[in-house]
């Protein structure tokens, strides 16, 4: 277990790390386990988020593989070791092959929402902006 370092570690109002003040890896902040870590360190990120556990990095990951690398990474990558985020965007995969509306949501996913222009006209006529504003005399 890593050694508890927490005199150098000062917080807000609100538990936040105050300035100046940062957790170090390998660093427990709850010496208690109070939250599980105590007993299930495994659980423990050290404040570090990987991309690869993400929906829509799966998503990514899977759309740019041709229909043969996919079939392939299907053999490689059996369902009862998939994460749930793989196990997700492999369904979405094969169901946008069928559906165009569920294409659509994982495009929009993966690429973003296509821009859409917006009227700013009133009957024809700009919308006056600048109107109200008095004029000096």
């Amino acid at each position: 277990m890593a050694k508890n370092n927490t005199k150098n570690i000062k917080r807000d109002k609100n538990g936040r790390f105050a300035k100046g003040s940062q957790a170090q890896k390998g660093n427990i902040t709850n010496p208690t386990g109070k939250g599980g870590f105590k007993d299930h360190p495994e659980n423990k990120s050290n404040g570090y988020w990987n991309s690869e556990d993400s929906i829509s990095f799966q998503y990514k990951y899977l759309i740019k593989k041709t229909v043969d690398e996919f079939k392939k990474w299907m053999k490689d990558i059996p369902e009862k070791e998939r994460t749930i985020a793989q196990e997700l965007a492999y369904q979405s995969v094969i169901k946008a092959r069928k559906d165009l509306a569920y294409l659509k949501e994982v495009t929009d996913r993966t690429e973003g929402k296509a821009s859409q222009s917006i009227d700013m006209t009133s009957g024809g006529e700009p919308i006056p902006l600048f109107d109200y504003v008095k004029k000096k005399k």
